[in-house]
C-alpha cells in the first residue's frame, strides 16, 4: 500500500512544515525549496510513498502534489521524486555514482539536447522526448514532473511488449543515440570531456563473478542436463566477453548509451486503445559505449521467441532508418558516425550478449515474492523467487542460440 502524508500551511512559513517522522529530512528540504521557488502563499501538500512491486530497487519513490495559491493565481505542481537509498555493501556498482549520472543528465544534458533540437526546428512529434525536471534535482534526489497525472504509465515488467510499443520505444532510442552523435560533431570539446568520460557502472571483479554465477545457476535450474552443459561452457566464455561488450571494446561505433533501456523505463500513453507516445526515463546507468548493446538489450528483455521471429530484424532496420532520418535534421550523414555495414556486422556478432544478459540479470524482471531490499540485503545472500514465465522466456532464448550455433 502507498502511504500518504498531508500538510497544510495557511500562513506561508516553510520552516514550520511538519511531516510524519518517517519522512526523510532531504525530502522535506526539497519540498521546502520547491514551495519557496514556486512562490506559494497558501498551499496543501500530499505525499504518497510508492511501492513498485520490483520495478525499482535503488530508490525511495514518492508522488508529491502541491496545490494552493501564489500572490497572483491558483497553482498546482505534480511531482515524481526518487531519493537515493544507502548501502555501502552494494558492491556491483556505486549507488551514489549512478545518482550523479542521472542528476547530470537532467540538470545539464537534457537542456543541451533540447537546445540542439530547438536550433534545427525539429517538429514536436519527431523530437527525442524528455520528462521535465526540477532544478532541485541533485546527487541524492531526482525530481521530475509526474506524468502519471497526464495518463502516462509503464508496461508490466513480465509482459511481452506490443509491436506498437516496441516501434515507438526504438525510435526514441535511436534519437537518444543520435543526439550523442550530434554532440560529437557540433560540440566536440564538450563531447570529449563530458560524454566520452562517462564509464560503465558495473565493477567486473571476483564479487561480480560470484554474483552472476549464482544468477546463472538459477537461470538453468529447470534445464535438462545437455542444455546445462552447453550453457556452462558458454558461461565461462562469457565472463571475459561481457565486460568487453559493456565497455564498447568490441565495436567502432560508440556514443552515449542509456544502459538500462528496458520496458518499464519507458513511459507510454494510450488514446483509444492505441499507444501514441513513448518517453524514456531512468538515466542512472548511462555510459559511453556501443549503441547496439542498448538495442539488443531492449528487444530481448521485453520479447519472447515468437515476437523476435516476426519482428527482430524489422525493428533493427527501424532503428537504423530512424537514426538516419533524425541525423538529417542536423545535416549529418549517418555513414560518418554509424556506417550501415559496421552497424549490421556489430548487431550480428553482438547478439550473444542477449544470452549473457538472460543468464545474468533477466531473472530480476520476474521476481515474485520477497522483493529484495537493496538498502539492507546482501546480493550474494538474497533468495530470489521468479515467476514461471521467466523459465519459458529463457528457454526461448536458449533455443534461439542453439539454432544460431552459439550453444
Amino acid at each position: 500500500m502507498d502511504s500518504t502524508i498531508s500538510m497544510k500551511n495557511d500562513n506561508y512559513n516553510c520552516d514550520k512544515i511538519l511531516l510524519n517522522e518517517e519522512f526523510s529530512e532531504p525530502v522535506k528540504k526539497t519540498i521546502h525549496e520547491i514551495i519557496t521557488r514556486e512562490k506559494y502563499i497558501h498551499y496543501n501538500v500530499t505525499v504518497r510513498k510508492i511501492t513498485t512491486g520490483g520495478n525499482n530497487f535503488l530508490g525511495e519513490l514518492y508522488d508529491i502534489d502541491i496545490s494552493g495559491q501564489t500572490s497572483e493565481t491558483n497553482k498546482e505542481n505534480q511531482i515524481f521524486l526518487k531519493r537515493i537509498i544507502r548501502n555501502d555493501d552494494f558492491r556491483i556498482y556505486s549507488i551514489p555514482e549512478v545518482y550523479k549520472k542521472e542528476a547530470f543528465y537532467y540538470n545539464e544534458l537534457s537542456k543541451i539536447f533540447n537546445d540542439l533540437q530547438d536550433n534545427v526546428n525539429i517538429p514536436a512529434e519527431d523530437r527525442f522526448k524528455m520528462v521535465k525536471s526540477y532544478e532541485e534535482t541533485n546527487d541524492e534526489v531526482i525530481i521530475l514532473e509526474n506524468l502519471t497525472k497526464k495518463n502516462f504509465k509503464t508496461m508490466p515488467r513480465m509482459d511481452v511488449m506490443s509491436v506498437e510499443f516496441a516501434k515507438l520505444s526504438i525510435e526514441q532510442l535511436a534519437k537518444f543515440h543520435g543526439l550523442s552523435f550530434v554532440l560529437q560533431k557540433m560540440k566536440p570539446e564538450y563531447f570529449e570531456t563530458k560524454i566520452k568520460t562517462i564509464k560503465q557502472s558495473m565493477v567486473y571483479d571476483d564479487y561480480w563473478n560470484e554474483f552472476v554465477t549464482k544468477m546463472c545457476e538459477l537461470s538453468v535450474s529447470k534445464c535438462d542436463y545437455v542444455t546445462k552443459e552447453k550453457i556452462s561452457k558458454f558461461f565461462e566464455y562469457s565472463l571475459d566477453k561481457y565486460p568487453k561488450y559493456m565497455n564498447g571494446l568490441h565495436s567502432k561505433i560508440k556514443c552515449l548509451c542509456h544502459g538500462d533501456y528496458k520496458m518499464n523505463n519507458i513511459l507510454f500513453k494510450e488514446e483509444d486503445g492505441k499507444i501514441t507516445e513513448a518517453i524514456p526515463i531512468d538515466f542512472q546507468q548511462i555510459y559511453f559505449g556501443c549503441p547496439v548493446i542498448d538495442l539488443i538489450y531492449f528487444i530481448y528483455a521485453a520479447s519472447d521467441r515468437d515476437f523476435r521471429k516476426q519482428h527482430l530484424y524489422h525493428l533493427k532496420d527501424l532503428y537504423y532508418e530512424t537514426l538516419t532520418r533524425f541525423l538529417n535534421y542536423f545535416a549529418i550523414d549517418v555513414s560518418t558516425v554509424c556506417p550501415r555495414d559496421e552497424f549490421e556486422e556489430c548487431f550480428k556478432h553482438s547478439l550473444d550478449y542477449a544470452l549473457m544478459y538472460t543468464l545474468y540479470m533477466l531473472q530480476m524482471f520476474f521476481i515474485t515474492d520477497d522483493i529484495p531490499d537493496l538498502s539492507k540485503d546482501e546480493l550474494l545472500e538474497m533468495k530470489i523467487q521468479v515467476d514461471d514465465r521467466f523459465y519459458d522466456r529463457m528457454q526461448g532464448i536458449v533455443d534461439e542460440f542453439i539454432d544460431l550455433g552459439v550453444l
